[in-house]
């Protein structure tokens, strides 16, 4: 028991975040459908028709609605849905920091110390993570009930139960399987390993949608059982046998984690790649890119810019492949057609490549910015930091540095997901305007400094609690841009959000005030660092 408050106590920002994250988005969603779907059963037959075609441009997200035209509906397939998502992350990170943060500050050494055995340790932390699941699960359907009670509409309150209890299993899932791959690999791989497995059982499932062959394989996924399970709408239901699969994966995941746990030595991994050992070396490296501050920092993160790269080039190829199909499926809507005519002059498959992709790149940008940020933050208690400014080096210039080597690595990101998305479009027949598809990958490098500069501040600010500030920064801006024009939020407000500042670059091409404001919100970040930089003493 001792060990489960502990791990409560270690993670309970998470718990409060990722609580508020849920009620806030439910909340949200559910007052929003009441602003948007009107009264009339011809009102919000238009809305299921729109929410449709939106789900058909979001196929390799979200699984298709169940009844948009009701609250329900609206709120399964714009809420929980996009919870779970949310939820799988706030499992990848919880758990590789679990196995591999912890391990590196001493944590884990320390409650082993105690007597608490490798197994019962991580029992604690998985029944702790429930717990947190399970709070912030139930902050979900308690948002979806108070938004449903105020436009004066009946529910079900068994089916508000089931959804939370979809999540919890989805993310009890993810989280054992993370861990799993986090006993595998070496320290500084072990997140990067463990959201490569979460992201390609995702679009496994989600591909599976488009892509029939892959429905033999999707099986494999815990997101497949997760959408087989609607139960908020009318017409959808719990899933009673994927329901105890999801368990069933948590369980044995969870279980395989403990035993590799056991196996292996800490700070070690489970499988280890065997390495040929070179003789010795006292004198420092000749190599001549230790010698410039920029080039230093990529060339220290370059299997990170490899990976980030293939991994950005390889979503692009696919989205380039999806494109047609989306477009064909709008097409047999008779009821866009009007809608879709004013694309007429500016290419519809552009237009629809640019809201897909561009879409997804943000988000992707976000992620590249946010584990930058968390890099900063470990530096600053794991004596990086410290060693850096004995050299001596400035204050002002760490944090002008660490934002320089940012730029670089965002530009090469950029450019190769520009480049890659060309010759894709190219060999699949649609034409692209290169100045455009130019500027919309440029513009994913101010979008991520936004994000960089709120991350820069907050590190210089409480380290500690840096990634959960800034991922809560990340969602309000992406709530801010999605429910902004519903609630006819201040134009001011709204250009908080980098989201709804990036624009649609490759249909309208550049808004140049919108990249200014961007530049601008990076440099007040960045500025604001170098001045609490300098007043707080390294390691507080």
């Amino acid at each position: 028991m001792t060990a489960v408050l502990l791990a409560l106590r270690l993670g309970r920002w998470g718990i409060v975040g990722f609580s508020l994250a849920g009620f806030v988005f439910n909340f949200v969603n559910a007052v929003a459908f009441f602003q948007i779907a009107g009264h009339t059963p011809q009102e919000r037959a238009a809305l299921g028709a729109t929410m449709s075609a939106l789900a058909a441009q979001l196929v390799v997200l979200l699984p298709p609605p169940i009844r948009p035209d009701t609250v329900a509906g609206y709120v399964q397939f714009r809420g929980f849905n996009s919870l779970a998502i949310l939820f799988a992350v706030w499992a990848l990170a919880s758990a590789t920091g679990f196995a591999r943060a912890d391990e590196e500050k001493g944590l884990v050494e320390s409650e082993l110390a105690t007597g608490t055995s490798r197994v019962a340790l991580v029992g604690s932390r998985v029944l702790a993570f429930a717990i947190g699941l399970a709070v912030a699960a139930a902050m979900a359907g308690m948002a979806f009930v108070l938004g449903v009670a105020s436009g004066n509409e009946s529910f079900e309150r068994g089916r508000v139960v089931e959804a939370a209890a979809n999540l919890v299993a989805l993310g009890l899932a993810c989280y054992g399987i993370s861990l799993l791959v986090s006993q595998l690999t070496a320290a500084r791989f072990a997140t990067a390993a463990a959201g490569a497995v979460l992201l390609a059982l995702f679009f496994l499932n989600s591909l599976s949608r488009v892509f029939s062959w892959l429905s033999t394989w999707r099986w494999l996924s815990p997101f497949r059982y997760y959408d087989l399970s609607q139960p908020l709408p009318q017409g959808g239901q719990l899933d009673v046998r994927a329901f105890l699969v999801l368990l069933g994966i948590a369980l044995v995941a969870s279980s395989a984690a403990a035993f590799a746990f056991w196996r292996r030595d800490l700070g070690g991994a489970l499988v280890r790649v065997p390495m040929r050992a070179g003789p010795p070396r006292y004198e420092p490296s000749t190599s001549p890119w230790w010698r410039y501050p920029v080039l230093r920092g990529v060339y220290e993160r370059r299997l990170g810019v490899l990976a980030w790269s293939a991994g950005v080039a390889a979503l692009a190829v696919l989205f380039v492949s999806l494109t047609r199909t989306i477009v064909n499926v709008l097409l047999n809507i008779p009821a866009l057609l009007p809608y879709l005519s004013i694309f007429v002059h500016q290419q519809l498959y552009p237009a629809v490549l640019g809201y897909t992709w561009l879409n997804v790149a943000q988000l992707l940008f976000a992620g590249l910015a946010i584990t930058h940020v968390a890099r900063w933050s470990a530096e600053d208690s794991d004596g990086r930091l410290e060693m850096a400014l004995s050299a001596p080096y400035s204050r002002a210039a760490v944090v002008v540095e660490r934002m320089a080597v940012l730029v670089a690595v965002a530009l090469v990101v950029a450019a190769v997901s520009g480049l890659t998305l060309y010759y894709a479009s190219h060999a699949n027949g649609i034409d692209l305007s290169v100045p455009r598809l130019t500027a919309a990958s440029l513009m994913l490098v101010p979008f991520a400094l936004v994000f960089a500069g709120a991350g820069a501040l907050l590190a210089s600010w409480n380290p500690r609690a840096t990634v959960g500030l800034l991922g809560a920064f990340a969602f309000a801006s992406y709530l801010d841009t999605e429910l902004g024009p519903v609630f006819k939020l201040p134009l001011w407000l709204q250009d908080l959000s980098a989201f709804k500042l990036f624009g649609t670059p490759l249909v309208t091409g550049v808004e140049w005030r919108s990249v200014t404001l961007m530049l601008l919100l990076a440099a007040a970040g960045v500025g604001s660092s170098i001045l609490l930089m300098q007043r707080r003493d390294v390691g507080r």
